[in-house]
Formats: structure tokens, sequence, C-alpha cells
């Protein structure tokens, strides 16, 4: 996974760079074909401001946005909710149709 950070109106230290990576690489656990990650930190007035644009392939792109007073606890809400994004498309992914994989396990028991 690409994984791109850029900052406006802020610089961005090492550890705070090394946080963001560390936070997103979770991520390939629940979508193993997560090519690019663009990850934008902005501060404004009194918050800090970060967006996250994920690149599924074959899939529609994944946003985020999180708000918070520092870059870190805004970095953390936004992988949150990217994880929680993530493990909502993998529960839809599923087949739910009858004869699908769920329900061929049930058909496979013997009757007693």
């Amino acid at each position: 996974m690409q994984i791109i950070i850029s900052a406006r109106h802020v610089s961005i230290a090492d550890n705070l760079r090394q946080h963001v990576e560390e936070q997103f690489e979770r991520l390939a656990r629940f979508d193993g074909r997560i090519s690019r990650l663009e990850v934008t930190l902005t501060e404004e007035k009194n918050r800090c401001v970060a967006e996250a644009n994920l690149s599924v392939d074959r899939e529609a792109p994944v946003h985020g946005r999180a708000e918070a007073a520092d870059f870190r606890s805004a970095i953390d809400r936004l992988a949150d909710k990217m994880s929680r994004q993530l493990k909502k498309r993998r529960s839809r992914r599923r087949v739910h149709k009858a004869g699908g994989p769920d329900q061929m396990v049930a058909a496979e028991e013997p009757e007693a």
C-alpha cells in the first residue's frame, strides 16, 4: 500500500508521520486490495483536521474526515472511521442469496 501524507498550514514531524503510517497499516487486514492512501493534515484556528482518501482496486474509494484538538487524536479517530467503513463493506460483499456458501453448509449436514 502506498501512503501519501501531505499538510496544509503546518509542517509534519517525523514522529507524526510514523504515527500515521502505523495507524493506517492496520487497514490492510480488512481488505487486501488497498492500493493507495492519501492523508491530508490541516491546522485551522482551534482544531486539527485529518482527511483521508483510500483507493481500493475495483471498488469505489473510501473517504473520511476527523477533527480534534491535536493531530494524534484526529488521526486515531480517522483510522477508526475508516476501519468501520471497510468492515461494513466487507460484510456487504458476502453472498446472501439462497444456495450461497453459508446455506450450502447447512444443507450438507445429514438429517437424523
